[in-house]
């Protein structure tokens, strides 16, 4: 057994989950004087077949006297470690049934949760990025030992200059497969309006120019802040319940409201920041006349792009709950690692 942290991960590129559990790796291992170390397959792997190779690889790196690790690399990791003194945490950003998972995936969860109810709570350990996720796992899945560990976030680098909004500038979020198809309509409906509409991204191979947005490429991260800060909105509508929503997290720091959904993680940070929320019943008395006004006798987009499209075109706005923020800079850190730190030394 190596006595040293090792993080254990995958994907194609950076992103928010990966900062996140990166950070959190880091910390702790400070926070226990261990050696820190990462070790990451930098690929997808959604496929069957690639998903056991992918399962046998974190099977081999579990080494170490600490490792931390993600929910689908999870289960080899803690098989390996049944009847060992190494203990295991897991960071679990999210679960959503209706995200379309493989039936292999389905299964596997089912798996985990099953195993972790049998593990002690002193070898295993879940870490959540948002409450509702915490109460979440507790309450349906009953898992044993659920610590929470938010996004913290240097908030300096967000200290802007004075900035000129661009009220005609719509960020639709970071490039992803959780965005809804909502978001796309809304883009487009905003586009016949003439606004500008663009996703940010940090894989310059997804740059795109689409009839409705463009796709765009920041390889420096304050350049993309820069950008936000000038937008009049950001949109924060996935399809699923996430974890979080770092970008949503950033664009409220550099002072540009946040329209989204809420629900799962994503609902937590609105209602805290006072964003502004959308869902199925409207938002203002005057809805209906907007829709009369707006669409006639066409058909009428989800309630959810109509509260949106709302928003965007009476430029309406809320104070944004800088302190609310505040509890997840960087500087709190200790504070939310105290309670794994005491887990750890267990």
């Amino acid at each position: 057994m190596l006595q040293q942290l090792k993080y254990i991960s995958h994907g194609e590129q950076i992103t928010g989950g990966y900062l996140h559990e990166q950070f959190l790796a880091k910390s702790l291992a400070n926070a226990l004087n261990l050696p820190f170390v990462e070790s990451r397959q930098w690929a997808l792997f959604e496929d069957k077949k690639a998903h056991i190779n992918l399962l046998k690889w974190a099977f081999n790196e579990s080494d170490s006297l600490i490792q931390i690790s993600v929910s689908r690399l999870a289960l080899p990791i803690i098989i390996k470690n049944l009847f060992s003194s190494k203990k295991t945490i897991i960071v679990w950003h999210f679960f959503d049934a209706k995200d379309g998972k493989s039936k292999f995936l389905r299964r596997y969860y089912n798996w985990l949760v099953r195993l972790a109810l049998f593990i002690p709570a002193k070898k295993l350990a879940f870490v959540t990025v948002a409450p509702y996720w915490t109460s979440f796992f507790k309450d349906e899945f009953k898992l044993k030992k659920v610590f929470f560990f938010p996004n913290l976030i240097e908030e300096k680098e967000y200290d802007l200059p004075q900035k000129f909004v661009n009220k005609k500038q719509i960020h639709l979020g970071q490039v992803s497969f959780k965005n809804s198809a909502e978001l796309f309509l809304l883009a487009e409906l905003l586009h016949n309006k003439g606004y500008q509409c663009y996703m940010s991204t940090n894989d310059p191979k997804k740059v795109y120019q689409s009839k409705f947005y463009e796709v765009i490429y920041f390889e420096k991260h304050s350049d993309y802040l820069q950008k936000m800060a000038s937008s009049a909105y950001t949109l924060a509508m996935p399809s699923i319940a996430e974890g979080w929503n770092r970008v949503a997290h950033e664009s409220l720091l550099v002072g540009t409201q946040v329209i989204g959904f809420n629900k799962g993680g994503l609902g937590d940070l609105l209602k805290g920041a006072n964003a502004l929320m959308i869902g199925t019943k409207p938002i203002s008395a005057h809805i209906p006349a907007f829709i009369e006004k707006e669409f006639g006798s066409s058909q009428c987009p989800p309630p959810s792009v109509v509260n949106a499209l709302y928003i965007v075109l009476n430029e309406l706005n809320a104070p944004i709950n800088k302190e609310f923020l505040h509890q997840f800079s960087v500087s709190k850190t200790q504070n939310y690692l105290n309670e794994l730190v005491q887990w750890c030394k267990q």
